[in-house]
């Protein structure tokens, strides 16, 4: 077993790592514009391209097959391109059709060509990151894994790139009309970073595989997507999901004696599943607790306005309820001194007051303003009352009195 605090296994990390940072760059890119599955299209077309690298190189060198790989990679995205412009067709739609096309081409030229050479597919689908300490070659003084190589090229292009084209990027991704209007070449600029992602799929494929550059180039940027609404942190927060899941998922697969592009994808996925839940913005526990706590105060002022409207009618107080809303609410005012025997106390009394004042100048507005019925102002009045806050409740007041002076 390789420890990660050996030297292997921080040229494992070093890998993974680059790997996760470069996808993680043009991941939000995709993301914004609803392409993020173009990285398994790619890494489906691209069996054309290795096949036909091995047949005009005579051997299964790397660097003939990645070349064609990345021919490959590039002709998925334009043909993907070119079908949703001049033919119509829906982004994903035209994606199918053009990287299982390719795939089918693929596999002819396998049976043709190479149907007794071992291509290793399980190489390309689940990388061999593992494997990266065992082949080393000389970079810049320095003994380095081969796969780093391209991994670092990608990761330092991307970079580059991004930083020179953020704004026109930014434009495209938000507001693609306006991008026309101001003269950008929107189709070379979209062109541009198709052919990008092409370069990071092929050059990721050899050290982590196509299942994890799908992986990195989807989650990461779509926990950010959860959590940002700026493109700045969009990026910043992709990129920090794809280093930590390097990070811990090659830890993880040190512990558990398993394939650390697959636990990488694994713990991206347990980030996604936990932007989804707890996200601030739009997880699924945060908008139950703001639905909780809305109804929960909705029948608390109900409670209140219901007991001061008792009170000054002499009526009986309203039935305690158990199990219910109304009864956890009923609870919590009395806690709170707002209620006391049924009857609104303090400051209950005065939300009280002030829920009856809002109810009745709705319905003075519906019915002078908007000519609605009296015998239909209730349920509304009843549902608008608990929206208006005090500066509206001031204009509508003001506006009524004005209209009857």
């Amino acid at each position: 077993m390789i420890h990660l605090l050996s030297p292997e296994g921080w040229e494992i990390l070093s890998v993974a790592a680059c790997a996760a940072l470069a996808c993680g760059i043009i991941g939000p890119q995709l993301v914004l514009r609803r392409r993020a599955m173009l990285g398994d299209a790619i890494s489906h077309g691209v069996l054309p391209g290795l096949v036909l690298g091995f047949v005009f190189s005579g051997s299964r060198d790397l660097f003939w097959m990645m070349i064609g790989a990345l021919i490959a990679a590039l002709l998925v995205s334009f043909l993907a391109e070119w079908l949703r412009d001049r033919a119509g067709l829906d982004g994903g739609a035209a994606l199918g059709v053009v990287f299982t096309s390719l795939f089918a081409v693929g596999i002819i030229l396998v049976e043709i060509f190479a149907r007794d050479v071992d291509l290793d597919p399980g190489c390309v689908l689940h990388g061999m990151v593992e494997l990266a300490p065992l082949d080393q070659i000389e970079w810049l003084g320095r003994s380095i894994p081969r796969s780093l190589v391209p991994v670092m090229i990608a990761l330092g292009l991307n970079i580059v790139v991004t930083l020179l084209l953020w704004k026109e990027w930014k434009i495209c991704a938000f507001d693609p009309a306006l991008a026309n209007a101001t003269g950008l070449p929107v189709r070379i600029l979209e062109q541009g970073l198709l052919a990008l992602v092409a370069v990071t799929s092929v050059a990721c494929f050899e050290a982590v595989g196509s299942v994890l550059v799908i992986a990195m180039l989807a989650v990461p940027a779509t926990v950010a997507h959860l959590l940002c609404n700026r493109m700045g942190s969009m990026v910043m927060v992709s990129v920090v999901v794809g280093f930590l899941s390097a990070f811990i998922g090659t830890i993880s697969a040190e512990q558990l004696d398993t394939n650390v592009p697959g636990m990488m994808a694994t713990t991206s996925g347990f980030f996604l599943m936990g932007a989804v839940l707890l996200a601030p913005g739009r997880g699924i526990v945060p908008r139950f607790v703001r639905r909780f706590r809305w109804t929960l105060r909705v029948a608390m002022e109900d409670l209140l306005a219901e007991a001061q409207l008792c009170a000054e009618k002499s009526r009986p107080a309203p039935a305690r309820q158990f199990l219910s809303m109304r009864g956890l609410a009923t609870i919590l005012l009395e806690i709170r001194g707002f209620l006391r025997a049924g009857r609104p106390r303090g400051q209950g009394q005065r939300i009280a007051q002030a829920l009856l004042k809002k109810r009745g100048l709705w319905r003075r507005f519906a019915a002078e303003r908007l000519g609605l019925a009296p015998d239909h102002l209730d349920e509304p009045a009843h549902r608008i009352e608990h929206h208006l806050d005090e500066d509206l409740t001031r204009k509508i007041e003001t506006g009524l009195n004005s209209m009857r002076d």
